[in-house]
């Protein structure tokens, strides 16, 4: 008996197969959460090195490029490096160099300068704290105002004075517990170092090699989908590199000209701490919206413990950069990068923040900017192609008339 295969209900029992499978799948993951945790922290411990390879070479990109074309236009003995080979391998070269050199400098001058400003004002805090008690208890006991009670102001002080011991002690005892993790921690950031370290071997091939790697990707997309579909995935992709790419690189121009600017500023208008709270606005300053005032308020807190009178100053100085990047300095480096509107960036900070902290608040913009591009591309299309609808209709009922006149 010959068996005759209905094409329409063998895709259906394919597609109802595939979707018992999936669920079974899904309900497996579900049923065994922690499993299903081990094994995704597993797996992205295994990729770790090749998402930082990935992610190196991504951020590393935009500075071989600018290095391309600088090497394009230098002549060795009147001519110019032709080889795209050559080119790139001196680009690559020249990035790391550059980058490898700014860690050094970080690592070698910065941070040591930042952790003795915070050392020093660990220091005096004690000193401070003394100082001010004594001014809050020479206001206290001058003060002719009436609703203030110096004796009991002055009981409230020295209740909380004989708890700083104890909590002095269970900050040390906090610090004992520490210690016997100090070798997890240790163990972890050499397998952390170790993966940086192969992920930047892995980003000179994804470097070297990344037309083609990007070919064969749109290769495989295009022979996975069909036309229109494979077309609307490459065309989101690229929109997608587009917005995380300015913004990042614009971001970060921003808030490298801003630190340095504070740094400039507070320097001389002798605020204390100078380069740490430059560094803190800069780095802070990569947020949108709510960074600058982290930054800011930080600094004021770290200057105030100091000097009220200098903080003070501090503050005209965090507030005046803040209207120079706001209406000068930012627009001109970013421009409209994401698109978004003022309520849809605060939007993505919160739920970025929300959901995955400090990183989450950095990443939201563009995420969402992404997101957004997206639902708009889909909403036109759709809009259009109703609006294209519409006109033809309208075009159809016109020349119906037409001919219904002609008939009468």
């Amino acid at each position: 008996m010959k068996i005759q295969w209905n094409k329409r209900y063998t895709t259906i029992s394919i597609y109802a197969i595939l979707v018992v499978f999936v669920s079974l799948v899904f309900y497996k993951f579900i049923g065994n959460w922690e499993e299903t945790k081990v094994f995704f922290r597993s797996t992205l411990s295994t990729l770790s090195p090749f998402i930082i390879g990935f992610l190196i070479a991504y951020f590393i990109n935009p500075l071989v490029v600018w290095f391309e074309k600088l090497i394009g236009k230098i002549r060795i003995r009147k001519k110019s490096i032709k080889s795209l080979k050559a080119k790139r391998s001196l680009a690559i070269l020249f990035s790391y160099i550059t980058v490898l050199g700014f860690i050094i400098i970080i690592l070698a001058f910065i941070i040591p300068e930042l952790l003795n400003s915070l050392a020093d004002t660990i220091n005096k805090l004690p000193d401070l704290i003394t100082e001010l008690i004594d001014k809050i208890n020479h206001f206290v006991n001058n003060s002719s105002i009436e609703f203030i009670d110096p004796k009991a102001i002055n009981q409230f002080i020295d209740d909380n004075l004989n708890n700083i011991p104890a909590a002095l002690n269970n900050v040390y005892d906090v610090f004992s517990n520490i210690a016997p993790s100090l070798l997890n921690f240790t163990k972890s950031f050499t397998f952390g170092l170790l993966n940086v370290l192969v992920g930047f071997i892995i980003a000179i091939y994804l470097l070297a090699s990344k037309e083609k790697s990007l070919a064969s990707f749109n290769k495989g997309i295009i022979a996975l989908f069909r036309e229109n579909t494979a077309n609307s995935l490459l065309g989101i992709l690229k929109d997608s590199h587009q917005i995380f790419s300015k913004f990042f690189v614009g971001k970060l121009i921003d808030s490298l000209i801003i630190g340095v600017l504070c740094f400039i500023i507070t320097l001389i208008f002798h605020i204390p701490n100078a380069l740490l709270i430059s560094v803190f606005v800069g780095v802070t300053n990569m947020i949108p919206y709510f960074g600058p005032f982290i930054g800011g308020f930080a600094g004021i807190i770290l200057v105030f413990i100091i000097s009220p009178i200098q903080a003070l100053w501090f503050a005209l100085i965090i507030l005046g950069l803040q209207q120079f990047d706001g209406n000068i300095l930012g627009p001109k480096i970013l421009g409209d990068s994401t698109g978004l509107s003022p309520f849809w960036v605060i939007f993505a900070i919160l739920v970025g923040g929300k959901l995955f902290g400090l990183i989450g608040m950095f990443l939201g913009v563009p995420f969402f900017a992404v997101i957004k591009n997206i639902i708009d591309k889909q909403i036109n299309k759709k809009y259009e192609m109703k609006m294209h609808k519409k006109q033809e209709e309208t075009i159809l009922d016109n020349m119906q008339t037409e001919i219904d006149e002609e008939v009468e």
